[in-house]
Formats: C-alpha cells, sequence, structure tokens
C-alpha cells in the first residue's frame, strides 16, 4: 500500500476484512523512519472482534502520528 501525501499530513489507505468469523483485521503500512528507503514495503495490522473497533483505532493511530484522515480501500485493490 502506497500513500498518496507522505506520511504526516496525508492519506493514510488501510484495508479491513473478515479473516475468520468474527475476527477483523485493518491492514495499513506500518509506522517507520520515514528517512528509510521503502517504507511501504512493512506492512502493520490491527485485530479485533468489532469492525468499527477496529476502524476507529486505525483511525486513531493514524491521526496520533499526523495522517489527516484514512482512506479504506477494498482489499481486492490492494497487494500487500
Amino acid at each position: 500500500m502506497a500513500n498518496e501525501a507522505g506520511p504526516r499530513g496525508g492519506i493514510l489507505k488501510a484495508t479491513l476484512r473478515e479473516v475468520e468469523p468474527g475476527l477483523f483485521r485493518a491492514d495499513y503500512p506500518g509506522e517507520a523512519n520515514q528517512d528509510q528507503a521503502g517504507v511501504e514495503a512493512f506492512p502493520d495490522s490491527h485485530l479485533g472482534t468489532d469492525p468499527a473497533g477496529v476502524k476507529n483505532w486505525v483511525e486513531e493511530m493514524a491521526a496520533g502520528i499526523g495522517y489527516d484522515r484514512v482512506e479504506w480501500v477494498s482489499s481486492e485493490d490492494t497487494t500487500l
């Protein structure tokens, strides 16, 4: 997944999928030192039993590290 405007002040692209009945996972680029090349190659994720709670956690984390917003994209549109 790539970010359109970079890690600070940009858009964090994430996916949300049900990996097992009642278990949801959000995937997004991991937080890393932005001076390193290719940081988008290191994905991160968050698991939970409530899809709204998982989305809320990712959105709060993204805001906390300076993203403007999270763009939720279809998992079919994304290669991890």
